[in-house]
């Protein structure tokens, strides 16, 4: 299936702004794919006894200000007493795509980086995973899929397909080995060695950081308003009823259901 302009995986702290901006054809999150945070907190020094005690005066490249990885991280730091321009310093003027390469060139503490580059950081002696941001925050609808309601309505059976191709692979990803997981996503990250890959689909399914089905709670919906809150991002909190669509990801529950109570 081919996407169009009007259907995106996204980061579901944007849907909330264009929701706030008051549009009348504004978006709906009809499905959800993961619920953790997907960063890791990489130390400068080994550290097999983390604390984020042992933070306290150090400085964090943590990515932009006002996206949603810089305030999870900030969202945990807080809640473990560390402050910004207190007792902790972070940078939010890294580019993401330029976070570890700053960070290996000597830059920084810590960093907060994505797998598979925390693997790879970590296995080449340049850095040590200490911490999951995921496992720290809490359950967050992190990557959500959104359209326009006006799309939404338009195209019901497009949006039925997507979200069961996305089932399946929520089912795959809990049963199939990691190694023959990691084989198949390798053309995407071939710069990556496939031991990276590997330890990326052990780290993430060790913190549940994937959605067992698409639909999204109210609670975990919440939790993100918070993060978003506290980060000084979000003035009005967006409705649960009027953002959320789980009528789509429902029905793909229901679907499989089915098929499997008439095998």
């Amino acid at each position: 299936m081919t996407l169009t302009p009007a259907f995106y995986v996204c980061f579901f702290e944007v849907t909330i702004y264009v929701y706030n901006e008051g549009r009348q054809d504004y978006a709906e999150i009809f499905g959800q794919l993961t619920k953790r945070d997907g960063s890791f907190l990489v130390s400068r020094v080994a550290e097999p006894d983390f604390d984020y005690s042992s933070m306290n005066g150090k400085s964090l490249i943590i990515g932009r200000k006002g996206g949603m990885p810089a305030m999870t991280m900030e969202y945990v730091l807080n809640s473990k007493g560390l402050f910004d321009g207190q007792n902790i310093t972070l940078d939010f003027s890294v580019q993401f795509n330029m976070m570890a390469g700053v960070f290996t060139g000597g830059s920084g503490d810590y960093v907060t980086l994505f797998e598979p580059t925390a693997s790879e950081v970590e296995r080449e002696g340049k850095g040590y995973i200490v911490a999951s941001v995921g496992a720290d925050s809490g359950e967050v609808p992190y990557t959500a899929f959104m359209a326009q309601k006006s799309y939404i309505e338009k195209n019901p059976v497009k949006i039925e397909q997507f979200l069961r191709a996305v089932y399946r692979a929520m089912a795959y990803i809990q049963t199939a080995d990691t190694e023959t997981v990691a084989t198949l996503l390798q053309p995407q990250y071939h710069t990556f060695s496939i031991q990276s890959i590997m330890d990326s689909l052990e780290r993430y399914k060790a913190i549940d950081a994937w959605m067992t089905d698409p639909v999204m709670t109210e609670d975990s919906f919440n939790r993100l308003q918070d993060i978003m809150q506290a980060a000084g991002e979000l003035d009005t909190r967006a409705p649960y009823d009027k953002v959320i669509n789980n009528k789509y990801a429902q029905k793909t529950i229901d679907y499989f259901d089915i098929g499997l109570a008439a095998n």
